[in-house]
């Protein structure tokens, strides 16, 4: 299955890459906001992923952000992001990345993270470690005073940022590319991320960070599973604080 999900993952970025830096923005919907963003990078990008994958697993669950939902009765689903971070993507801003997480009866049990434009590929099983370009990877160990909080900044009307929370870190980011943050959380360079669950946006990042590591819960603090409605990724250091704070 990680293999698969790394070809996968290869391939659609090649996909993207061809087309970085000359793509046409549409919306999905009325109104103008980086959730109705979408290029024909990204459906390219999910097509060739959906159909990898299905070659080797076609009794599998799909269930991708812009077009492939099928229900085939299985324990596993493969969630996907074509592109996340499309709102970077079609601005030229190389903070973007395919993710691909597969989850087993609601729980997230493999991730691949891949940003073509800075050439950095993550992955993780349950149980094996987490890794960037090969190399073994481990959240950081900095206190709340000092960490680095990714929000998710404005969207739909409201600004999604705790002020809990900002005002008890030591650095706040939004870059609005959810695969991004858990990978920076994962290799150590960042510490906290808090959103409302969009399942294909954090299935393969709650992993990896896991793995590396870290805590995933929802905002009580439970293990973090599909049924979830909010995510906090952090450090573990911090985890208890931030939920409390929550």
């Amino acid at each position: 299955m990680l293999s698969t999900a790394l070809r996968a993952a290869k391939a659609a970025g090649k996909v993207v890459m061809e087309q970085y830096g000359r793509v046409e923005t549409q919306f999905k919907g009325v109104g103008f906001g980086t959730g109705n963003i979408v290029t024909q990078a990204d459906i390219d990008s999910e097509r060739i992923i959906v159909k990898i994958i299905k070659e080797e697993f076609p009794e599998h669950n799909i269930f991708a952000e812009e077009e492939a939902r099928e229900n085939n009765g299985s324990a596993y689903t493969w969630y996907i992001d074509p592109i996340d971070g499309t709102s970077n993507f079609s601005r030229n801003i190389p903070l973007f990345g395919i993710s691909i997480g597969l989850v087993k009866d609601k729980h997230p049990i493999m991730g691949v993270l891949f940003f073509p434009a800075l050439d950095l590929l993550l992955h993780a099983e349950q149980g094996k470690g987490a890794f960037a370009n090969d190399k073994r990877i481990r959240v950081s160990q900095r206190e709340l005073h000092k960490a680095l909080y990714y929000g998710h900044g404005y969207h739909e009307g409201e600004m999604l940022i705790n002020k809990e929370i900002i005002d008890r870190v030591g650095v706040v980011k939004v870059i609005d590319a959810s695969s991004f943050e858990f990978a920076q959380i994962a290799m150590g360079d960042a510490e906290l991320y808090i959103l409302p669950t969009s399942i294909h946006d954090v299935a393969a990042g709650a992993v990896i960070v896991r793995e590396a590591g870290g805590i995933v819960s929802d905002y009580q603090g439970n293990p973090w599973t599909t049924d979830s409605a909010g995510i906090v990724a952090s450090n573990n250091v911090i985890h208890s604080k931030v939920i409390a704070l929550l």
